[in-house]
């Protein structure tokens, strides 16, 4: 009440009233809606609920009565609740809703079988499905499963509610062990009222608990297509995965595109490299980040129907080097080096940028083929034979390209400097 009577004093402070000033109930009534709303959202439930009391007591609004309890029962304090709501039952004895705070405080108190009387007698008399969930409510917390279905049967029936339908379907399957009965009723559910995100997602658990994968996918697919939870799905993509349905998983990857860096590894592994290109340099877009741009460099070029197209090259060309600008990476340097040399764009500046990966891994087969390749084209034949060997006794002549190599700087013929 001190705090009260400061908020008062206040008021009359900030609106620069006198002693014998008359203030506006109004005004003092949005000033405590204010305060008891601020509080509210700040989640200090118990100012709150003083400040609706308070505003009960200088309005008679059962609104603000109702509100006020509200705030206890979201404060998770049964005691209070049950004290307060007790206290007003005495004024109106008859008040629905005040009956339904007093449930709540018996449930939260763990008082289950009193709540469950009055449960049962308010649900008979108002016939409100919100009656009998409360009803329901104080069932499960009796164990008795076959109680709560029967009470959340009867609110299912005045309403449809999504919720509802999912909390049946769920005592069914985990605590009745009625597998098919609970997937079977939800499946109805959806056939006539439609499918929602939490009837949806809850069908699609059963159906993967039960091992009926193929259902749950689709069921997570479906769900996705409502709202478009991502969540939902990476469900849908996590069974295609586990399936190894590649097909089915690209194609929901391309319609949420959740998860780009995987739709593009899918193409790569599929040889989609058009697709595959196209992804890349939207990634590279979209996260300036090199490691893309070079990739879809790359993907050009091997899904390349003409990979002696010009234009084509000097694209793929362009941005492997603006890639190799920031990224100094073995894999992406040797590709752009073999290409500048096997085109004859530039042999000396190719096996640079070859020499650059040999830097970070001078062992690898690949890097030294590419550099051997060069001294071939330079007419380098004594040191292209030389690392062209290292090559074979390291991998052997079983890849098609080490073998072209072989033959070709088998019959290389020295060219004469500067020339």
């Amino acid at each position: 009440m001190i705090k009260l009577l400061s908020i008062f004093v206040l008021v009359i402070c900030v609106t620069g009233a006198s002693a014998r000033t008359v203030v506006n109930p109004n005004m003092l009534q949005d000033t405590f809606s204010l305060y008891a709303l601020d509080a509210q959202m700040h989640q200090k439930y118990h100012q709150a609920s003083q400040f609706f009391a308070e505003l009960y007591k200088q309005t008679s609004k059962k609104e603000y009565l109702y509100q006020s309890l509200q705030m206890l029962e979201d404060a998770n304090d049964p005691k209070s609740l049950s004290k307060s709501t007790a206290d007003a039952l005495n004024k109106f004895p008859d008040d629905e809703t005040l009956k339904r705070f007093e449930i709540v405080g018996l449930l939260k108190g763990g008082s289950f079988g009193e709540a469950s009387q009055k449960a049962f007698l308010l649900s008979e008399k108002t016939n409100k499905a919100s009656d009998y969930l409360l009803y329901g409510e104080s069932r499960l917390k009796l164990v008795d499963y076959e109680g709560a279905i029967s009470a959340l049967k009867k609110a299912y029936a005045i309403n449809y509610s999504n919720e509802t339908a999912e909390r049946i379907a769920l005592i069914q399957y985990a605590q009745l062990g009625e597998k098919t009965e609970a997937i079977k009723f939800l499946k109805e559910h959806i056939s006539v009222h439609g499918n929602s995100k939490i009837v949806g997602k809850r069908l699609a658990t059963l159906y993967a608990d039960s091992g009926d994968l193929d259902n749950a996918a689709l069921m997570y697919e479906q769900t996705y297509d409502i709202d478009h939870d991502p969540l939902v799905a990476q469900e849908a993509i996590k069974i295609y995965a586990y399936q190894q349905n590649l097909p089915k998983m690209g194609l929901l990857l391309e319609k949420s595109h959740i998860n780009d860096q995987l739709l593009l590894d899918l193409y790569v592994k599929n040889k989609e490299y058009a697709k595959a290109s196209t992804l890349a340099q939207t990634l590279y877009e979209r996260e300036d980040n090199p490691l893309f741009l070079a990739q879809s460099s790359i993907f050009t070029y091997e899904g390349s129907s003409n990979r002696h197209d010009a234009a084509m090259i000097a694209k793929v060309v362009e941005g492997l080097k603006k890639a190799n600008s920031q990224l100094n990476d073995p894999l992406y340097l040797n590709y752009l080096g073999y290409l500048l040399i096997d085109h004859d764009l530039n042999i000396n500046e190719g096996m640079g940028y070859v020499r650059r990966a040999l830097e970070k891994q001078p062992d690898s087969p690949f890097y030294i083929d590419s550099l051997a390749w060069g001294h071939y084209k330079l007419g380098e034949c004594a040191e292209a034979l030389k690392l062209i060997k290292e090559v074979e006794s390291k991998v052997g002549d079983d890849e098609q390209e080490v073998r072209d190599h072989i033959l070709a700087i088998e019959k290389c013929k020295p060219k004469e400097k500067n020339k």
